[in-house]
């Protein structure tokens, strides 16, 4: 059974915003007074430089999350980034987890719920937990997908986008053989001008087609900016932060606690929200 209060976070490829996406939805719930577990199942750990904890004393680099998903023991204390917003770290040590679980699936035994039962103790205790996941090991992707009760897909519409829409597509029907609680949140466009309406229908026509009709595209999309993407990583803030920076607004979590857009929100050109990668 999926973890009921846990989103994953996916596509087939990398370069689509899914950390990005992760710690952003983590932080500004976080900050809206929810409290959140992300957990970082990349072996490149990149989260730890979204929120500034790269050099924290408790980031192990993944090891803790290996051992707790291989050999049941319980995970370590997460690193609490932000108030109420609590890290499970990944890094180079998940680079094992694969071959770990691949060399148990040809003996026999069965590794879909070990992110599950990993995290279950840790996902039940908090209001939210949002799983971070690789873009390229598909034995990881499934173990999240069948952990989550919810997928939110981040992706470009370039051709290499548009398969691994189909990849991340087959994911979810596999995920579903153990995880039939699986649904897919919806899809957030990244790299695309906000007022590039083609762009925008054949999107959608392109995600019906692959994921199926009904599926949600959100209505907010995502433009890329290098330099605001590096201040990010470099600071350690993550976006809302240096928006909130911004000389009078209005604090972003603020808006989301009370269900309404924020003034920066309905500013998109003055807003780095829009402008991250």
């Amino acid at each position: 059974m999926a973890l009921q209060r846990a989103v994953a976070i996916g596509n087939g490829k990398g370069g689509c915003g899914k950390s990005s996406t992760a710690a952003a939805v983590a932080g500004l719930s976080a900050a809206a007074d929810y409290e959140v577990v992300l957990v970082d199942l990349d072996p490149q750990g990149d989260l730890a430089d979204e929120l500034g904890v790269r050099d924290h004393p408790d980031n192990d680099g993944g090891d803790g999350l290996l051992r707790a998903v291989t050999a049941g023991v319980p995970l370590p204390k997460p690193i609490q980034a932000r108030p109420n917003l609590y890290l499970v770290p990944g890094g180079p040590a998940l680079y094992d987890l694969s071959g770990v679980l691949l060399s148990r699936q040809s003996r026999g035994q069965s590794v879909s719920d070990a992110l599950t039962n990993a995290l279950q103790p840790i996902a039940d205790n908090a209001e939210l937990c949002i799983i971070d996941t690789p873009p390229g090991d598909v034995l990881l992707q499934n173990l999240a997908l069948t952990a989550a009760r919810w997928l939110i897909i981040p992706t470009t519409v370039d051709t290499s986008s548009i398969r691994a829409l189909h990849n991340i597509a087959d994911r979810v029907g596999e995920a579903r053989r153990d995880n039939g609680d699986l649904e897919v949140l919806g899809v957030v466009l990244w790299n695309i001008p906000v007022a590039a309406k083609r762009i925008r229908r054949e999107a959608r026509a392109t995600i019906d087609q692959v994921l199926g009709k009904g599926t949600t595209m959100f209505t907010t999309t995502i433009r890329s900016a290098p330099a605001a993407a590096y201040e990010v990583r470099v600071q350690g803030k993550l976006v809302h932060e240096l928006a909130e920076a911004v000389e009078g607004a209005e604090p972003f979590w603020k808006a989301l606690r009370e269900g309404r857009k924020s003034a920066l929100q309905a500013q998109p050109q003055r807003s780095p929200l829009n402008t991250y990668n």
